[in-house]
């Protein structure tokens, strides 16, 4: 047991490093993305996690939801423009008045409101995407993102792919993961899809979808990436944990724990008490099972 847990700690830290210097070696390559990508207030660090910040209904600027948190435990007023936090039942209000005069980031709220039928609205995709759009139109990124997911549902990849793409310029990392998903075929493209995989899932933590695909492409040894039970295993794992229930995911994650413990103890009847993971990989296979024939 203890020889398997260096050798994955090993493995582990050896990922760490690597998706770190994928992460650089992609942001010097594009030194853009640091002039455009908004900077938290509080922490002065740049949001690549843009799906885990929060918009300021009062000027629009975006926060880490951790930091506006720990602000607000002990303020009562907006970090930067220093107005009162609106009352719930003022939102609305805000949105309507700001989206009207043409104000980007209240038109993508708006719309998320519209589409998800929030704050006393009746839900209406049709007038979400209208608003969606006014915003692309004017480069906001967080609205380039939903409406790529949109063009997505529609099986419209270009225009998709695009539109993730643009956000991704602007340090939407989240958005970077599906553009990932667009590079497919040959061997080369396969490299860059993995490279791109890497760097969202080093630089935003919202998303698991990087995630489960880092641990499908160790597990097949694709996208240029060495075999690796160990990180396959991780990267799943990691996907479970976000509540990525995907029967795919799931199988993999099954197939990792039971690889590995056939690796270090062949005969399973004499796996040492606490190392026998073959349970844990069997309840995966029936939670995958039962799931893809519920969804059927």
């Amino acid at each position: 047991r203890a020889i398997k847990e260096k050798h994955t700690e090993r493995e582990l830290l050896l990922e760490d490093q690597r998706v770190s210097k994928v992460a650089e070696e992609y942001l010097r390559e594009n030194p853009s993305i640091l002039e455009k990508v908004d900077e938290c207030p509080i922490c002065l660090e740049p949001i690549f996690d843009v799906d885990g910040a929060v918009v300021s209904l009062c000027c629009g600027k975006q926060t880490c939801k951790d930091c506006l948190q720990q602000w607000y435990a002990v303020n009562d007023t907006c970090v930067l423009c220093r107005e009162g936090v609106p009352r719930e039942s003022e939102v609305l209000g805000i949105l309507l008045t700001k989206a009207a005069a043409g104000t980007a980031w209240a038109q993508c709220c708006l719309g998320s409101k519209y589409y998800h039928g929030l704050s006393g609205l009746a839900a209406d995709k049709r007038k979400a995407e209208s608003l969606y759009r006014k915003a692309v139109d004017q480069g906001y990124s967080i609205a380039q993102c939903h409406l790529g997911r949109l063009e997505r549902a529609r099986d419209n990849g270009s225009e998709a792919c695009q539109l993730f793409e643009d956000a991704a310029s602007q340090g939407h990392m989240n958005a970077l993961g599906r553009v990932a998903a667009y590079y497919c075929g040959d061997e080369e493209d396969e490299v860059k899809s993995a490279r791109l995989f890497a760097v969202s899932a080093k630089l935003q933590k919202t998303d698991p979808f990087p995630l489960v695909n880092l641990g499908y492409l160790f597990a097949l040894g694709e996208g240029g990436l060495q075999q690796s039970d160990e990180r396959s295993m991780y990267y799943l794992k990691l996907a479970i944990e976000e509540n990525l229930l995907h029967p795919g995911c799931m199988v993999y994650y099954a197939s990792a724990l039971q690889k590995s413990a056939m690796m270090y103890y062949p005969d399973n009847e004499i796996v040492p008490s606490g190392c026998n993971s073959f349970p844990e990989a069997l309840f995966w296979y029936r939670r995958a099972s039962a799931d893809s024939v519920g969804a059927e």
